[in-house]
């Protein structure tokens, strides 16, 4: 196990601040939220007790701070100089992005951390993350998959950060691809559904295209033929706004400044729904039976960041290989739902094979 501190980087941020709060306790005398706000990082710091200091940190300037051992990356970047800088000092490195190319950039630098024997972990967060780790779950106990279906639960009424609200407005209606029968197909969000359901639960859940990374990520690592995902907002009547609205062209205001400032005041203020949250997955075999998993909850934020903190664990514990990896790759899916549902006990993971 490395010593030295556990730098979150944006600790004083909507996802990041709640990361800390659970690593401090854990990791006593640790713990460092760094940003280009000092004053906001010591704040933050304050109020979390446990020896936690914040400092004042450029990512597009500087290295890892002396004495640090892990940074989990909580910004979103475009320049992957800094996670390279961090690897090549023998940091290890984690990264809640949801964004593919910024996947795909950590990806290239698997030789660099291979070299200076540090571990960056990626896929981290609920999608990609959970869901990530409930498709190698199920893919488990069965071989030979036909055919995938990841089903992100978002509520519509749940506090969403800013970046995350700034991410889902900029891919309401992306063009990307999908995995088919083994052979790449070009799709646009919003506009093909499909829908699911939760044991113990009446009527069917609802999901729309959307363009969630792992849905890629996992046609590679786990050699699946065909992997889509879904965005179901929950509850589903607000799903089939979402996609009216988006085929209405509602989509293009985004792109328009005021409209888009207007837009991000009412959805971090005005929002309307539940705060449901996480993922079902379907699966469907090539003898024509079926699997389906979930794990579902409450409060997007705090699923997230609980999920990158137990995460963490694993990786702090030392045993995890050098190299870039995607969590279902390295990570004992069981181990990480078990201890979501000790710190969660309204959460389970639910797994069912026809």
């Amino acid at each position: 196990m490395k010593t030295g501190r556990i730098c979150v980087v944006g600790g004083y941020g909507h996802v990041g601040i709640e990361i800390a709060r659970l690593l401090a306790p854990a990791q006593p005398d640790r713990v460092t939220l760094a940003g280009r706000n000092k004053e906001a990082a010591e704040r933050a710091a304050a109020s979390i007790g446990f020896g936690t200091i914040g400092i004042e940190l450029d990512v597009s300037r500087g290295l890892a701070p002396p004495d640090t051992a892990l940074v989990i990356m909580c910004l979103d970047w475009q320049d992957p100089s800094f996670a390279a800088n961090c690897l090549s000092q023998g940091v290890d490195y984690v990264d809640i992005s949801a964004k593919g190319e910024v996947l795909g950039m950590l990806e290239g630098l698997d030789m660099k951390a291979r070299k200076n024997e540090a571990t960056a972990l990626i896929s981290v967060g609920m999608s990609p993350g959970l869901t990530n780790l409930l498709v190698a779950r199920l893919l488990r106990d069965r071989d030979t998959p036909e055919s995938v279906d990841i089903y992100t639960l978002l509520g519509s009424g749940d506090d969403h950060g800013p970046a995350a609200i700034e991410w889902t407005l900029d891919n309401l209606d992306a063009e990307f691809e999908v995995v088919e029968a083994r052979r790449r197909r070009r799709v646009q969000a919003q506009r093909e559904t499909k829908s699911t359901t939760l044991p113990g639960r009446k009527g069917r859940i609802y999901g729309a295209r959307f363009d969630f990374p792992e849905q890629r990520a996992l046609a590679r690592t786990l050699s699946l033929p065909t992997v889509s995902s879904w965005m179901a907002t929950m509850p589903p009547v607000a799903a089939r706004a979402m996609r009216a609205a988006t085929l209405a062209g509602v989509s293009e205001l985004t792109r328009r400044p005021r409209s888009r400032r207007a837009l991000m005041w009412a959805l971090t203020r005005e929002a309307k729904g539940n705060d449901e949250c996480g993922a079902i997955v379907d699966v469907t075999w090539a003898d024509g039976r079926s699997s389906k998993g979930s794990f579902v909850t409450h409060g997007q934020s705090l699923l997230t960041a609980r999920a990158v903190f137990v995460m963490v664990e694993q990786l702090l514990e030392g045993n995890l290989p050098a190299g870039v990896h995607h969590s279902e790759g390295v990570l004992d899916a069981d181990r990480v739902f078990g201890r979501l549902a000790e710190l969660d006990p309204a959460a389970a993971l639910s797994v069912t094979h026809d």
